[in-house]
């Protein structure tokens, strides 16, 4: 009986060390990649990371919307004869393929769950057979304007596809003045409403901002 057999064999063709600093630096470089994409839909300060659990808890806002989590995978597949080719430029192509099918994805799951909010709240502009402008001063009415904690204005954004963006902008550009007056006359007050809900949410706190 050989008392060698039960024990494990080495395996000089695997360097663990290498193999885990590699997976970390994929990930933080992914997470990197991952974070910027966040950026062009989400503001960092409204970016949160749940590491545990199933669903979102809104106590203080029991109307807001939970959808729960979602998941997100990417296949890859690498040959195994360009692994013996040592192909390396397959690395930078693997992690470009991985990060534009994740950002696919989430911006996916971002509109998609705008659209499902939009409609459970019935806040929708139907803008068939409506002038651009009379579809985007409408859709302004239908924006709560938000302040951050300076006191600062965060005035919403318009996510159009290309085209029918540019024809909006042309039109409210061409606009009459009356019609750039009502649209500035709403945006103020908007904008007055918004730093009177920040006043209000500043009061709960007692000595909010006080040194």
């Amino acid at each position: 009986m050989c008392a060698l057999k039960n024990q494990p064999r080495n395996n000089y063709f695997s360097d663990q060390v290498a193999v885990q600093g590699f997976n970390l630096a994929l990930n933080k470089y992914l997470a990197s990649i991952q974070k910027k994409a966040f950026a062009q839909y989400l503001s960092h300060e409204n970016t949160l990371r749940l590491r545990h659990g199933d669903v979102w808890k809104h106590p203080a806002n029991p109307e807001a919307s939970d959808g729960g989590m979602k998941e997100h995978s990417v296949y890859s597949e690498t040959k195994f004869q360009d692994i013996v080719d040592h192909r390396l430029e397959l690395i930078d192509l693997c992690v470009t393929q991985l990060s534009e099918e994740m950002h696919r994805q989430f911006a996916q799951m971002m509109y998609s769950t705008v659209n499902e909010a939009c409609n459970r709240s019935g806040n929708i502009v139907e803008a068939k057979g409506m002038p651009l402008t009379d579809a985007f001063i409408s859709m302004i009415e239908k924006i709560s304007f938000s302040a951050d904690r300076n006191g600062e204005i965060r005035f919403p954004e318009v996510h159009a596809p290309p085209d029918l963006a540019k024809k909006m902008i042309d039109a409210v550009e061409a606009a009459p003045p009356e019609y750039k007056k009502r649209l500035e006359d709403v945006t103020e007050r908007k904008s007055k409403e918004a730093l009177e809900r920040e006043a209000e949410r500043k009061a709960k706190f007692l000595q909010y901002g006080e040194e």
